[in-house]
């Protein structure tokens, strides 16, 4: 998966980022909800029309969710509460994006795009709700082609190439097999009770 390989490789440059904000005082939780802000903005981009703006933008803003787990370590703080706050804002700040760009096709009359847009939606939040209720009957499933990450840079993609709706598709389907890669990961863990 590409979060590892994420994690893997820039940890000196988030380390290098997250020792400036341990100096300002500033905490983990602060920097989850100044990414939800971010991507406020971003969506703001999208729906006026500046894609390629809005995609430079998102890497910052989603990048702040590397930023806030790497604070936490620093600080040595790990709590349930921050899991949570982090986990939810990522998911509001996903569908942020993805409304915004139904939005869009939808003031250009793109029926298909709003469609897209939805199902791009759904497939994402089941992706999310797949593993957390993996978890919450205590068992683990984090596979599949199309995790948060993958997502995110496909969106980003698609945003700078002003080719949103591709990217939207593309991550609509990607998320769409790794539900079924969840689906049938949790299925086999069953089998052998």
């Amino acid at each position: 998966m590409l979060t590892e390989w994420g994690r893997r490789n820039f940890k000196t440059f988030f380390d290098s980022i997250a020792r400036v904000l341990v100096a300002l005082h500033i905490t983990p939780n602060v920097v989850t909800f100044l990414g939800l802000l971010g991507t406020l903005v971003v969506a703001y981009l999208i729906v006026e029309g500046r894609l390629l703006a809005a995609g430079l933008l998102y890497i910052i803003a989603a990048g702040s969710d590397a930023i806030d787990g790497t604070l936490a370590r620093l600080l040595g703080v790990r709590n349930r509460f921050g899991a949570f706050w982090d986990s939810t804002l990522d998911r509001l700040g996903e569908a942020i994006v993805i409304a915004s760009l139904g939005y869009w096709a939808a003031r250009q009359g793109d029926t298909n795009g709003v469609l897209i847009a939805f199902a791009a939606l759904v497939t994402s939040y089941l992706v999310s709700y797949t593993r957390a209720r993996a978890e919450g009957l205590g068992m683990s499933t984090k596979v599949g082609i199309g995790t948060r990450v993958e997502r995110f840079i496909i969106m980003v993609v698609g945003l700078v190439l002003n080719r949103p709706m591709i990217a939207l598709a593309v991550v609509a389907v990607m998320a769409g097999i790794t539900v079924i890669q969840r689906i049938t990961d949790i299925w086999l863990q069953t089998r052998k009770e």
